[in-house]
């Protein structure tokens, strides 16, 4: 938890049990949303009033000289002063803490699947597009999708040796590489790299495999014979999950109408080493 000092202004509203206030200081600014039914402040909101009071039921805040009505439903939600806000809503998943998980899928219990979610543990990172859920029976569900980032990542599974690229094993003309044997796992559309200088470079995506043989539509780089080889699958289509003791999980929405969530689940499995 992290605390901030300065000055706090604040009005209740007297149509609910919350009271805002706006808090300033040498760090971010904040408008806070206190609860008295869970005697606890609920929200956090990106909008910076320089006056709040409340009248005859109504709520109302005051910007660059201009008064602001609050909380109608005729009017879009989210937008404060003209400027669009996202619905953020940040938690943790921390089932069983003393065992490393693999955390697989997302299922969202609400009136909307819009929702942009990163998801991060102690070891991986990951996300889900709001076009990943998938409805059934009134949940939303979607597997956890890795970053591109961990196209070239060693240490997962979906990145495979090949090999040393044989003696006359290089065919500039025709885009092929041949070794003494190619893994069954790996297959048309993954990625190719060698390593250079220290650093992974990629040689073309495969399109073709015929015995040690593997073609390309065209060289990004062009290795040399004896150069060892490793093959990549695409880490957003590959739904193994993410690795950790507990997930962090952010989610945002940018509807500007009425939104619920009821809960979030998550689907992990216990890892062993």
């Amino acid at each position: 938890m992290s605390y901030h000092t300065g000055t706090a202004s604040g009005s209740a509203s007297t149509s609910s049990s919350s009271s805002t206030s706006s808090t300033t200081s040498s760090g971010p600014e904040y408008t806070l949303t206190y609860d008295e039914k869970v005697r606890g402040w609920t929200s956090f909101h990106s909008f910076i009033p320089e006056y709040m009071t409340n009248l005859n039921n109504e709520f109302f805040t005051f910007k660059d000289g201009q008064i602001y009505l609050h909380n109608q439903e005729s009017a879009g939600r989210n937008v404060f002063y003209g400027t669009k806000y996202d619905t953020e809503i940040e938690t943790i998943i921390n089932d069983g803490p003393s065992e490393a998980k693999i955390f697989n899928v997302l299922e969202l219990e609400g009136n909307s699947k819009n929702w942009n979610i990163t998801i991060n543990t102690d070891i991986d990172s990951g996300h889900i597009n709001k076009d990943s859920f998938k409805t059934k029976e009134g949940f939303h569900y979607s597997y956890i999708r890795r970053d591109t980032s961990d196209v070239v990542n060693t240490e997962l599974l979906s990145v495979q040796g090949v090999g040393n690229i044989a003696t006359n094993g290089l065919d500039i003309a025709n885009f092929t590489l041949t070794f003494g044997l190619v893994p069954s796992t790996i297959a048309v559309g993954d990625a190719f790299y060698t390593m250079v200088s220290g650093a992974y470079q990629k040689i073309g995506d495969i399109i073709s495999i015929t015995g040690g043989v593997i073609g390309f539509s065209d060289f990004t780089y062009i290795p040399s014979p004896g150069d060892f080889c490793f093959a990549a699958k695409n880490p957003l289509a590959e739904a193994y999950g993410l690795k950790g003791y507990f997930a962090t999980i952010r989610l945002v929405n940018s509807d500007e109408g009425l939104v619920e969530i009821y809960s979030l689940n998550a689907e992990a499995i216990k890892s062993f080493p």
